[in-house]
């Protein structure tokens, strides 16, 4: 936290008009425009050390410069020091109102003066303005030291306005970080937070720090994935056993469908309605969801938390959960020779309830019979090799809907190779 003094300095031309300030400053953070004249500068320093006045520079044969420093409390110009270098004599700058007078064999031929302050934040306070289930807006209040200075030509008083910036964070991290204005308008957080605001005066003449703690929020935030298993057949489509992490989903039936719960906030309510493609209703579970789908069509599901105390809640659509129509085929040529590639003779399908593949030899014998859809022929008869040649399969199957059925048949080539 940075706690160091910083001046202003205030230039202001007393005799003549100018184009420009007249007195220089170097190594400030920040300028501002004098009241009394666009010309004359504030200038921001980190610390008294660090500053620093010259006047400007006259061209002649024999330049005098005197520097003076204003008595505010009388009214009259004091400690009056003079040489040929413009830069102001003394290491130190103190509070108050400096004024230079250039002189060409003589003659005064100008005369600027410079005020200057030390700005500081004295109080840096945050409260909250709105709570609810969606926003959180803050507001830093700050007191500031009065920065008060008067035109040395009439005695006419005006007063600073301090440049004020924010810097917002919090702990955890949130959207707190972009925010750099005194009242900030947040999401409202679903964990306990603290935030903490940096206020900055004068592009870094003087900053002061203060937290606020937000131990109770109110707000919910419904996060769901879903994991979805089959029934682990390697030729059911989509080829898996497994997936995880989703937030939609195509596939075979049957399929069991169990959630994964990243939800923020105190939750104690959770309420899951699962609609079909046309929108009706066709489930609602008050626990989180373990769910067997098998009908063919296209599901919504609707996640609801809530934080019964505070009345906040949060909705999350998950899906599509798509269940496709029965699909069957079978391949004509496969290869059990052992290589881990086309090895078996089986159907690829999805969505099958019932089923039945009877195989036979080409005398119409029947060599592999199964009524489960994910086992296979393996080229082999009594647990020997079945010779090479053309087999013949019929193949019927069953969906979970009324009126899916399918059947293949047809001749299937069984080859070894060399």
């Amino acid at each position: 936290m940075n706690t160091f003094f910083k001046y202003i300095l205030i230039c202001l031309l007393v005799v003549s008009p100018r184009l420009s300030a007249q007195i220089v400053s170097v190594g400030h953070t920040a300028t501002e425009n004098s009241e009394y004249s666009e010309n004359d500068k504030l200038y921001f320093y980190t610390d008294s050390a660090a500053a620093e006045l010259s006047a400007a520079t006259h061209a002649g044969t024999n330049i005098t410069y005197t520097w003076e420093k204003y008595d505010i409390d009388n009214g009259s110009w004091i400690n009056s020091i003079t040489s040929n270098n413009p830069d102001f004599p003394n290491t130190t700058i103190e509070d108050g109102a400096y004024r230079v007078t250039v002189n060409d064999n003589g003659v005064v031929v100008r005369q600027d003066v410079c005020w200057t302050f030390v700005p500081r934040i004295l109080t840096l306070e945050v409260e909250t303005i709105v709570s609810d289930c969606f926003n959180l807006q803050l507001t830093a209040n700050t007191t500031t030291k009065p920065l008060n200075y008067v035109n040395p030509a009439n005695g006419d008083s005006s007063s600073v306005n301090y440049q004020l910036s924010y810097e917002w964070t919090s702990d955890p991290a949130s959207d707190a970080s972009t925010e750099t204005v005194a009242r900030p308008t947040m999401d409202a957080p679903t964990e306990p937070i603290t935030y903490t605001v940096k206020a900055i005066a004068f592009n870094g003449a003087h900053s002061l720090e203060a937290d606020f703690v937000y131990d109770e929020p109110i707000a919910v935030k419904a996060d769901f994935t879903f994991d979805v298993t089959d029934r682990g057949n390697k030729n059911e489509l989509p080829v898996n056993t497994k997936f995880t992490g989703l937030t939609e989903y195509t596939g075979s039936s049957e399929i069991s469908v169990s959630l994964n719960d990243s939800s923020k906030g105190f939750i104690d309510s959770y309420t899951i309605e699962i609609e079909n493609e046309s929108g009706i209703n066709v489930g609602l579970d008050l626990q989180l969801l373990d769910k067997t789908f098998k009908e063919l069509g296209t599901y919504k599901m609707f996640v609801t938390v809530k934080n019964s105390n505070s009345e906040c809640s949060d909705k999350q659509e998950l899906g599509p959960i798509k269940i496709e129509e029965i699909y069957l085929e079978l391949p004509n040529v496969f290869t059990p020779d052992g290589d881990g590639t086309n090895d078996e003779f089986m159907a690829v399908y999805t969505s099958i309830k019932e089923f039945k593949m009877i195989v036979f030899n080409r005398w119409g014998r029947k060599v592999f019979q199964t009524s489960d859809p994910g086992e296979a022929w393996d080229g082999k008869i009594g647990g020997k090799d079945a010779a090479e040649g053309v087999y013949f399969y019929v193949v019927t199957a069953k969906g979970y809907n009324k009126g899916e059925e399918r059947k293949r048949e047809g001749p299937v080539h069984l080859l070894r190779g060399k």
